[in-house]
């Protein structure tokens, strides 16, 4: 397909070729260190709205030849990786730089394909950055400048806008407080979920935050990238008509037992009030005003738009935004419902005007019978809250978005990393990263050995051969051998699951693709044990296969009781309660895998002792029971509730003192019931674990522990359980059939 020049045209408007040479040397030195900045000049080239590079030695300088800030910068990633084996991931690093910085010898150059490639979900500042410094900060815009992404959303400072924005309009303290929710959940406030829970932050908190939204938005600026802002769509709080009686909101409802907050729609007589003070607010942060691109889901995952006329709708709130940009791009997640109706009403008169983000891209069809209304980006989610489980589809993700480059009906215009969460599988941030420049993989078995040899200093068959198997099926799209932890479930006789939104696990599947990974990793460990990026990778499979068995035990246990066999729910609560320590031994030789790390960085937050309290009452209350009762307990009618758990973690702290705990007592009361011949009694699982949300523990910052021991001992485990495989065929078909297929599908694209 060709891309009409009118999205070009807006691409070029609203991020203009810009190569700051003080901005460059600036990210060099900070990732590569001062003497590869020195090393480097650039040269500004014209383009065609595609972003380009070219790499080589200029007497006895490395040149650096783009249109802009972001290729410049993917040229210098890609020099680091070809030429001096050293590759900067988004949670690790692998190799060592050489002292001097060697010469080219050739000419890297690569162009993009797409005019856009976009990064982060909502989700990803409250699961991840809900308490990240500058510094923090500065190292991932480090890393996504460096991976191509050159539009980025950046939500950080809306609680400060909607603080002045309320005042203005006459709001007391108390009540903007009351409405703006806690900083582990401005997330669900932006998208329209949610208002006022865990809220109460400090006044001098939302000076803070605009100023890390205006650094933020200042480095993406410098380096040729554009932000992503919040938009305007008629967000009020649900107590509006109580300032403006003049005013009808429109109520919408409850989401996981949160009164969502309201609309007012264009026609309200307020509607221009609010949203001029709005943008007005907006503009004051840093930065802001040289952004054209604006993020607002209305009735995100539901919410009441009876009466609402969408395409009017959907064209005044574009047309507030042109009152204060020239051309204004409004980016909207297809995710829920309405997924297509609002872009299209608005490109249907400004052709180019929305720009559509699909998180489930990886389910569109490759070949549609009926062009595209709107433009849109082949976009994916994993990570979701957070979880550290092995899943995503790969191969849709590597494959299909130069499928869709090719179809004539298509307005693919790039592709962009949406995940709940920025702390696992490496693997789907390599796939997007190589994606961003060139014209793509011609196979997964030829990803699979650049993956492998960037993160692990050179493709092994061995795991180049394993690798391809997990691909298909842990990393498959519908999340085969990737199921959630059984040791972060909550305790039941019916658990299959960790958050009440995902799969079944699969308790008697033969996990030996998963296995067999493992153990060809670490038949390389002393060889590749200085590279970061094998070490996690080695990490996050070790755990999942114990992840994996942690559900046999579970199942065990469960079937053992229903016989009414006591020895056999010791004897199976007794292995449960075994892998904690196996697995907390392994998690603990990771940074990011520590609650120590997680809590400190939150308390950091606050000045004052009462402050501290506060800021890790957030951090606790996400990871755990994430609402107030009713909206943390699991209720068929989802509206109110089933978020306990959504975001469980993995990580030290968490195994031994929360999670281990609840099935120590959920053992012991199925123990006693077989014992006395009584029925279980009731458990209030909220109140037994609101303590923790409330603890003061302080838990380990820097990893320790022995990483290889803790591999060799799980594996060792994991071979010592023999039970019988109960046959699984996806697709109908047997498992190694299917497997083989998968790859085979894979390879022929």
């Amino acid at each position: 397909m060709k891309i009409k020049q009118q999205y070009i045209d807006i691409k070029n408007k609203n991020i203009p070729d810009n190569l700051n040479v003080d901005a460059l040397y600036a990210l060099i030195e900070r990732t590569a260190g001062k003497k590869y900045a020195e090393k480097f000049v650039f040269e500004k080239i014209d383009s065609d709205g595609f972003d380009t590079y070219e790499v080589f030695d200029k007497g006895d300088k490395i040149c650096i030849r783009a249109n802009t800030g972001v290729s410049a910068a993917v040229g210098f990633n890609k020099y680091l990786k070809e030429i001096c084996h050293y590759s900067i991931g988004a949670l690790a690093t692998s190799g060592t730089l050489p002292e001097n910085p060697p010469k080219v010898q050739k000419v890297l150059k690569n162009k993009s394909s797409f005019l856009y490639r976009y990064f982060f979900n909502y989700c990803t500042f409250s699961y991840t950055y809900a308490f990240d410094s500058w510094q923090d900060w500065e190292r991932t815009l480090d890393y996504l400048i460096l991976s191509g992404y050159n539009l980025i959303l950046n939500p950080i400072g809306l609680e400060t806008v909607w603080y002045r924005v309320l005042k203005k309009l006459g709001y007391s303290t108390e009540d903007i407080k009351n409405f703006i929710c806690g900083p582990a959940f401005y997330t669900w406030q932006w998208v329209f979920n949610l208002s006022g829970w865990a809220g109460g932050a400090p006044d001098s908190w939302y000076e803070e935050r605009a100023e890390l939204a205006a650094k933020f938005n200042n480095r993406l600026l410098e380096l040729g990238a554009s932000p992503i802002l919040g938009g305007y769509v008629g967000m009020v709080p649900d107590d509006f008509c109580n300032y403006y009686a003049d005013s009808k909101p429109l109520k919408q409802g409850i989401w996981g037992g949160f009164v969502r907050p309201a609309y007012i729609l264009p026609e309200d007589p307020n509607f221009n009030k609010v949203a001029d003070l709005f943008y007005a607010e907006l503009m004051k942060i840093g930065g802001a005003d040289k952004v054209s691109f604006f993020s607002a889901d209305a009735f995100h995952e539901g919410g009441n738009k009876e009466g609402v006329n969408l395409p009017k709708y959907a064209l005044s709130c574009y047309e507030k935004m042109r009152e204060f940009v020239d051309t204004p791009v409004w980016v909207i997640q297809e995710w829920g419902s309405p997924k297509l109706e609002i872009p299209d009403s608005v490109n249907n008169k400004y052709d180019g005007g929305a720009l559509l983000v699909a998180l489930s891209a990886d389910r569109r069809d490759t070949a549609p019978k009926t062009p595209d209304v709107s433009p849109w980006c082949y976009c994916a989610v994993n990570a979701f809250g957070g979880q550290e489980v092995m899943q995503g589809a790969a191969t849709e993700q590597l494959l299909n978005p130069f499928i869709h480059l090719k179809n004539e009906n298509s307005k693919i215009l790039g592709i962009g990393y949406m995940p709940e969460s920025v702390n696992a599988n490496e693997i789907f941030y390599s796939i997007f990263a190589d994606n961003a420049f060139g014209e793509g993989y011609k196979s997964v078995e030829d990803f699979i050995k650049a993956y492998t040899r960037d993160r692990y200093g050179r493709a092994c068959d061995d795991i180049t051969d394993t690798l391809k198997k997990v691909f298909v099926t842990s990393f498959h799209i519908d999340r085969l051998l990737g199921a959630e932890s059984g040791l972060c479930a909550r305790p039941s006789l019916t658990v299959r699951n960790v958050s009440a939104y995902s799969n079944f696990a699969c308790p008697y599947i033969d996990q030996s693709v998963l296995v067999n990974h493992v153990k060809a990793l670490f038949s390389h460990y002393d060889e590749f044990s200085n590279m970061g990026g094998y070490k996690r990778d080695l990490l996050e499979a070790t755990r999942q296969i114990l992840n994996n068995l942690s559900w046999y035990f579970i199942e065990e246990m469960k079937t053992a009781y229903k016989n009414k066999d006591i020895d056999g729910v010791s004897k199976n609560g007794a292995e449960l309660l075994g892998l904690y320590k196996l697995q907390n031994a392994l998690v603990s030789t990771d940074k990011k895998f520590l609650l120590g790390t997680w809590l400190e960085k939150a308390k950091a937050c606050g000045k004052t002792p009462a402050e501290k309290a506060y800021f890790e009452w957030n951090a606790r209350h996400q990871i755990t029971l994430w609402a107030a009762e009713k909206g943390s307990g699991y209720s068929p009618n989802s509206t109110e509730g089933g978020l306990r758990d959504y975001a469980a973690k993995e990580w030290n702290g968490m195994l031994e003192d929360f999670y281990k705990p609840r099935w120590e007592r959920f053992i012991s009361r199925l123990q006693i019931s077989l014992l006395t011949g009584k029925e279980l009694e009731p458990i209030n699982n909220y109140h037994e674990e609101l303590g923790f949300v409330y603890e003061k523990k302080s838990y380990p910052t820097e990893p320790f522990g022995c990483l290889k021991t803790a591999v060799k001992n799980i594996i060792e485990k994991v071979d010592s359980v023999k039970f019988e495989y109960k046959e699984y065929k996806p697709g109908g078909i047997p498992f190694e059939e299917f497997i083989a297929k998968s790859f085979e599908d894979a390879t022929n694209g």
